[in-house]
C-alpha cells in the first residue's frame, strides 16, 4: 500500500549451550563463556553441567532475568555408589551416557550452537556431536587440555585405556565444526597431528579481577577471621596473634582499624602469598611446603630479620587436600603460616587483590595448556612465581612479570629475594599496590611488569574471537 512503512520483523532469539561435564560452579572459563553469550544481544543462553559450587555473581542477573537457565546434569543414584569400586565406574559411564542422552536429544531446547569444554571427552564429543546432528546446529569444542593426558597421570601413558582414550579423542576431536584452544602451542599440536583447525582464545580476566583497595583488603579479612584464628601447625605465628589478644577488636594480621573505620597496614604484618588449586596428583603441592621450610629455616637464622613472616593462603577443593593439611600440622614452622580455604565466588579476586605474591604449581599433563589462577592474578595486579614447563612462557615472562621455578629450592630462593627487606609498606590509592617499603628491588619490578602488561579483559578479546566462531566463521591458524 502506498505511504505505508514496512516494519522489519523482530530478530530471532538463537540459543547457545554451554556445556561441561563437571560443577559448574568450578568452571570459570565456561561460566565466562555464558556470561559474554548473555551480555550479546539476540541469545537465549544454557548452561549445562554439575550442581556444586555457587555460579559467579555475574550470572546471578541472567538467571533472574530468564536471559540464562541452568540444566543441571543428575548425580549418581545413592544405589549405584554403593557398588563396588569397578561396577560403580561401569555404572557411572553408562548412567552419564543415557542422562546425557536425554537431556541433549529429547529434553531441552533446541539450540542454534552448543560450545562443550574439553576435557572431560568420554562421552561428551560424542554425544554433543549426536545433539548437534539431531538439532542441525554448530558445535564448537573448546580445548583447554587433553583428556587422555589426564588419565596418564594415575595409570601411565601405555595402559590399554589411555590408548583406547586417545583414540577416542583424535577420532572425535575433528567432529565439531570450529574448535578454540587456549595456547598456540596446543594450537599447533592440534593442527599438526591432530588435523584440527583451532583459534586461540588465552583466557583473559574480567573486569572484576582487579587489585583491591585497602578497605576491601581489611573487610575481608575480617570476614575470614575464623579460618585465621585456626592453626594448622604448632608454634603457628597467626594463631597466636588472635590468642594473645596482641589484636585490637576489628584488627586482622595484616591490617588494623584507624580513627573512623578507616583501614590501614598493620605494623610489622606478614607478607601474604596465595595459591590456588584443585589439590589433584597433576599438581604437586609438596614443592611449596619444602619451599616454606626452607624460607621458615633461612628466616630464623637471619640475625637482622632482613625476612618477614609469611601468610601463605591456599584456595581450593579436591581429593588431596585432607593429606596435605596433616602434613602442615607435623611442620615446625615459625615464620610461616598456612591456611585453606573455599571462597565465595566474590570473595577470590579480592583475595588475589591483597596479597603480595601468587604461587602457581600447575604442571601441565599435556605441557600444552596454561593456568588460569595466573590470568587471574595478573588481572588483579599480582605477581607470580610459577612452576615451569613447556609452554608457560606464553604467559608468564621471567623476571618481568613473575619468576619461573622447577624445584622447592628454586621456588624458597625467589621468596628469599622477594621479601628481602618487606616492611608491609602504606598501601596505595585507588587499590593500586604500592612498591614503597613493599619489598626487595626484585618485587617492586615484578610488581611494574605485571601493571605495565595491561593485560586484554575478557569481553574485549571474547567479541573479537570467540563471537565469530560461534556464529559460523572458520577457525584458521590465527585468531
Amino acid at each position: 500500500m502506498a505511504g505505508a512503512q514496512a516494519t522489519e520483523a523482530p530478530a530471532r532469539t538463537r540459543h547457545a549451550w554451554v556445556m561441561v561435564l563437571g560443577d559448574v560452579g568450578r568452571s570459570p572459563r565456561m561460566q565466562y563463556h555464558a556470561s559474554s553469550l548473555c551480555k550479546t544481544p539476540g541469545y537465549a543462553v544454557t548452561l549445562i553441567g554439575y550442581r556444586g559450587a555457587a555460579l559467579i555473581d555475574e550470572l546471578q542477573g541472567p538467571v533472574a532475568g530468564g536471559c540464562l537457565s541452568v540444566a543441571y546434569l543428575p548425580d549418581l543414584p545413592l544405589l549405584l555408589r554403593r557398588l563396588p569400586r569397578v561396577l560403580q565406574l561401569a555404572a557411572k559411564a553408562l548412567f552419564q551416557l543415557l542422562t546425557m542422552l536425554w537431556l541433549l536429544l529429547v529434553a531441552l531446547p533446541r539450540p542454534d550452537v552448543i560450545l562443550l569444554q574439553l576435557p572431560p571427552a568420554l562421552p561428551t564429543m560424542l554425544v554433543c556431536r549426536l545433539a548437534a546432528l539431531r538439532h542441525r546446529c554448530r558445535l564448537v569444542f573448546d580445548w583447554h587440555n587433553f583428556a587422555y593426558t589426564l588419565m596418564a597421570i594415575g595409570m601411565g601413558r601405555g595402559h590399554p585405556l589411555v590408548r583406547l582414550a586417545e583414540r577416542y579423542e583424535r577420532h572425535w576431536g575433528r567432529a565439531a565444526h570450529a574448535s578454540l584452544c587456549v595456547t598456540r602451542a596446543m594450537q599447533r599440536e592440534l593442527a599438526a597431528h591432530w588435523r584440527v583447525p583451532a583459534a586461540v582464545f588465552y583466557d583473559r580476566p574480567p573486569d572484576f579481577f582487579r587489585p583491591a583497595s585497602l578497605q576491601e583488603k581489611h573487610v575481608l579479612l575480617q570476614k575470614l577471621q575464623p579460618a585465621l584464628a585456626s592453626g594448622l601447625h604448632p608454634q603457628d605465628f597467626v594463631a597466636e596473634l588472635y590468642a594473645s589478644g596482641e589484636l585490637a577488636s576489628g584488627d586482622t594480621p595484616c591490617t588494623t582499624c584507624a580513627d573512623g573505620g578507616r583501614a590501614e597496614e598493620r605494623p610489622g604484618r606478614p607478607a601474604m602469598v596465595v595459591s590456588s588449586t584443585s589439590w589433584t596428583p597433576d599438581e604437586d603441592f609438596g614443592i611449596l611446603l619444602k619451599a616454606a621450610e626452607l624460607y621458615d629455616g633461612r628466616a630464623r637464622r637471619s640475625r637482622h630479620r632482613h625476612y618477614p613472616r609469611i601468610l601463605f593462603l591456599v584456595t581450593g577443593r579436591g581429593p588431596q587436600r585432607a593429606e596435605y593439611e596433616e602434613r602442615m600440622r607435623s611442620m615446625d614452622l615459625r615464620f610461616v603460616a598456612f591456611r585453606t580455604l573455599w571462597l565465595e565466588p566474590g570473595d577470590y579476586p579480592r583475595l588475589l587483590g591483597s596479597a603480595d605474591l601468587g604461587v602457581s604449581l600447575h604442571a601441565s599433563s599435556s605441557g600444552l595448556d596454561l593456568p588460569m589462577k595466573v590470568v587471574d592474578m595478573f588481572g588483579c595486579g599480582l605477581p607470580v612465581c610459577a612452576l615451569s614447563y613447556a609452554c608457560i612462557g606464553e604467559l608468564v615472562s621471567h623476571e618481568h612479570n613473575g619468576l619461573l621455578f622447577e624445584s622447592s629450592y628454586q621456588l624458597a630462593q625467589q621468596l628469599l629475594d622477594c621479601f628481602r627487606g618487606f616492611s608491609g609498606g602504606p598501601a596505595g590509592k585507588q587499590g593500586r599496590r604500592s612498591e614503597a617499603g613493599g619489598g626487595s628491588s626484585l618485587l617492586v619490578q615484578l610488581q611494574r611488569g605485571v601493571a605495565g602488561a595491561s593485560m586484554a579483559r575478557w569481553d574485549d578479546t571474547w567479541r573479537k574471537t570467540v563471537l565469530p566462531v560461534l556464529e559460523g566463521a572458520s577457525t584458521g591458524p590465527t585468531c
